[in-house]
Formats: C-alpha cells, sequence, structure tokens
C-alpha cells in the first residue's frame, strides 16, 4: 500500500491535469482545514485530475486545500485495495499537522469516489478517530449500493443511461465476492448511521440511475439522525451521471455544474465555519 498523490504541491498550485494539492490564493501561516477528494473511476478507469475545476473552486473560494487523491483500480487490484489506500490517505492526512487543521478535515467524490468518501466519512472515521475526525463529506452522484443488481432501481427520466450490464461489469471487478457488498466498506448504505460525520451532503443528478440509491442512504440519514448531523440533500436538474467533467460553456451541464461547485463551496464553509 502506497499514498498516491500526484501533481504540484508548492503554494499557488492551480488546476492541472494529475491531480494534487489546491491552495487558496493567500494563506496564513497556520494550519488550515482540509478537504480530502476522490475521483470518479467505476472502480475501475483512471480519471484522476478529472476533478481539477472542482478542486480548485474549493480551494479559491472557501480559503482551504484541497489534495486529490488516487487510488488503484479493479479488476488488477479488488477491493480491499482502494479501500487500504483511502485509510492510508487519511493516516497521511492525520500525520500533517503543521499543513491542516485537524478539527477541521471533509472529504468529497464523485461517482466510485463518493463511495470511496462515504467509506472514509463511516467506517474509516470510526476506525480512526484516536487519530483525526472527519467532520464533513460531500458525496456527487456517488454509488451507495453495490449489492443490488444495478436496473433494479428506477428513474422517470434517465438522461444517457449506461447500461445495466456495465455497472454490473464495474461492481464484478471491485468486489467480486458478492457475499461481502452488504460490509459498509463496499456499500455505505448499510452503515450505521450513528458512524456519521456532523455534516453529510448527498448530491445527485435528475438523470442518473444512481440516484434512487443516493436518495435512499439520505432517507436512512434524516430517519435515524435525531438532529445529529446535518444531511444535504441537491439535485442537478436536467443532467445525467458525470455530467460535470466536459460541460460546454452555455450548456445545460454548464449552467448545472456551476451551481453544485456553488452549492458544495457553500456546504464546505458551513462546516467548517468559515
Amino acid at each position: 500500500m502506497g499514498l498516491l498523490i500526484f501533481g504540484c504541491f508548492g503554494k499557488g498550485c492551480g488546476p492541472r491535469r494529475g491531480g494534487g494539492w489546491y491552495y487558496p490564493s493567500t494563506t496564513a501561516n497556520i494550519p488550515l482545514p482540509v478537504l480530502v477528494n476522490w475521483h470518479g473511476s467505476g472502480f475501475v478507469v483512471s480519471f484522476l485530475g478529472s476533478n481539477a475545476l472542482f478542486c480548485s473552486r474549493i480551494a479559491q473560494r472557501a480559503s482551504i486545500i484541497v489534495v486529490d487523491v488516487d487510488y488503484r483500480k479493479s479488476p488488477e487490484t479488488p477491493f480491499p485495495g482502494a479501500f487500504n489506500d483511502v485509510e492510508d490517505a487519511l493516516l497521511w492526512v492525520a500525520s500533517q499537522g503543521q499543513r491542516f487543521d485537524p478539527a477541521r478535515i471533509a472529504v468529497s467524490g464523485f461517482s466510485a469516489g463518493g463511495n470511496l468518501a462515504l467509506v472514509a466519512a463511516t467506517k474509516l472515521r470510526k476506525k480512526l478517530a484516536s487519530v483525526l475526525n472527519v467532520s464533513a463529506v460531500i458525496a456527487m452522484y456517488p454509488s451507495t449500493d453495490l449489492a443490488t443488481s444495478p436496473g433494479t432501481r428506477t428513474i422517470p427520466k434517465p438522461i444517457n443511461p449506461a447500461p445495466p450490464w456495465l455497472f454490473s461489469l464495474f461492481i464484478d471487478c471491485y468486489a467480486p465476492d458478492k457475499g461481502l457488498r452488504k460490509d459498509p466498506a463496499i456499500s455505505p448504505l448499510f452503515a450505521d448511521p450513528a458512524d456519521f460525520p456532523e455534516t453529510v451532503a448527498l448530491i445527485t443528478c435528475e438523470g442518473d440511475g444512481l440516484r434512487p440509491e443516493a436518495q435512499e442512504l439520505a432517507e436512512k440519514l434524516k430517519r435515524n439522525s435525531y438532529g445529529a448531523r446535518k444531511v444535504f440533500e441537491y439535485v442537478c436538474e436536467g443532467v445525467g451521471h458525470g455530467f460535470d467533467t466536459n460541460a460546454a460553456k452555455g450548456s445545460v451541464e454548464y449552467v448545472a455544474r456551476e451551481k453544485l461547485y456553488e452549492v458544495a463551496t457553500n456546504i464546505v464553509k458551513d462546516a467548517f465555519r468559515i
């Protein structure tokens, strides 16, 4: 296992293909809050750096550090490979007290990365409670339930849907042992609501087939939080899964992306009391 972070590492680092660190324009000489992000991949495809604009926006507008982190992919490295890499990343963050404010750590992710962010904020948050506290998670169009056959849940108006067989292929590559798929380390829908942090944001897309399982998780948390946490739900209207990565200016996807990044920034600022 090893921490996989690529890209630029100095202050002033801007958006760059390959991931890395993202700093605000000006920083005080004190540890800053940090957001750790995991990209989408279907647990199979390497898209490190695809969230560069998101990471840069959050760093600039929330005045925090954002670290975009890689993880090993399937089928070469199935579960628990990515899970172990997420744990390594959190342990590394915990060791950087001179850089990061240990009281203000949040995680985020897109699609499969959203799954990993939710796992980081539940099972790993609980496991690593003695060394760090993840206070917030923002999961964008995440997969939350790998135990249920793709296509079982439906939506009224799918937009550019991927075929169920493709999702099944990704799941088979990542979690080939079907007996493990309800483990919260694989399917955060089955995590104990008490294990989630103070702030949970589940952001979905109107035309995305993964939307129902994220909504199911949100409803579960709302029923069982008893005021112990803030549960945010936001639906990106008129768009499908992964819409924000190649949004042409002026398009429906562009408008939805700008709103999404604004919403995410405000959630981060609220969680960190900025």
